[in-house]
């Protein structure tokens, strides 16, 4: 009895570590708007730190379809040069309309201080920055 007990531990133990491991899901926010100003923060940190491939993956599907990625890389690249001298002064609360939000960012650039609007959509389970080619400062 005490060996097929040994047995059955041994058959499970390794049935559970021959099993794939379960997708991770990103844990959502308590509030959307929360999860809305995390992305863009986390955007604007990717293209003024030259993260392009990061911040590319962060575009929704109609945004990538209507660009380049070299081209993209390239304003990131730029933005990058930017980067240490751009403060982000306010990220309002988002407005957000079902699967879609925007976004008010105030950022310093030397003693010039700009607006910008950051529209967002909801796609495959992640908000998605939605046409961000207009964003980015230029010197």
């Amino acid at each position: 009895m005490r060996r097929l007990i040994l047995v059955l531990c041994m058959v499970t133990s390794l049935l559970a570590c021959s099993r794939p491991a379960p997708t991770l899901q990103p844990t959502p926010f308590a509030d959307p708007a929360d999860e809305i100003r995390a992305v863009v923060t986390r955007y604007l940190d990717a293209v003024y730190h030259g993260r392009a491939g990061e911040a590319w993956l962060m575009h929704s599907r109609a945004t990538n379809q209507g660009e380049s990625f070299d081209e993209f890389a390239e304003v990131v690249r730029i933005a990058a040069e930017l980067g240490p001298r751009i403060e982000i002064l306010q990220i309002d609360p988002p407005e957000i309309r079902g699967d879609q939000a925007s976004v008010i960012v105030v950022q310093r650039l030397g003693p010039r201080v700009s607006t910008y609007m950051f529209r967002l959509v909801y796609e495959d389970g992640f908000w998605k920055i939605h046409n961000p080619r207009d964003l980015v400062p230029q010197p």
